[in-house]
């Protein structure tokens, strides 16, 4: 298990903020879609350097990012098949996931 040094210093507080702009554009994008590219811009941006308590965080958003990209490219290509509607509600749910317990995490100052 990765020893995580928690928020002691001001790098850590903007590693913080940091974290809940990239979750906030996150939440946002679940209605519009465009914040979520600011967001991991964002995140990869201000990822600080391994073995922090924000790293994970901002590895999370990045890897939210990815998938729900991909996963929405497949799944409105698939839109025409009707197959694609449903990967796109589950996608939608599981971006949801993904911001709420990063973001609920990242409140109480929890690693990933």
């Amino acid at each position: 298990m990765t020893d995580y040094r928690y928020p002691s210093h001001p790098a850590d507080s903007g590693a913080s903020t940091m974290g809940h702009v990239v979750y906030l554009l996150y939440a946002v994008a679940l209605f519009t879609g465009f914040p979520m590219f600011i967001g991991v811009i964002l995140a990869y941006l201000s990822r600080p350097p391994r073995g922090t308590l924000f790293r994970s965080h901002f590895d999370w958003a990045i890897t939210t990012f990815w998938v729900t990209l991909i996963v929405g490219i497949i799944g409105a290509i698939l839109t025409w098949i009707l197959i694609g509607w449903a990967i796109l509600g589950i996608l939608w749910l599981w971006t949801l996931y993904r911001i709420v317990r990063g973001w609920m995490a990242l409140a109480n100052a929890r690693p990933l």
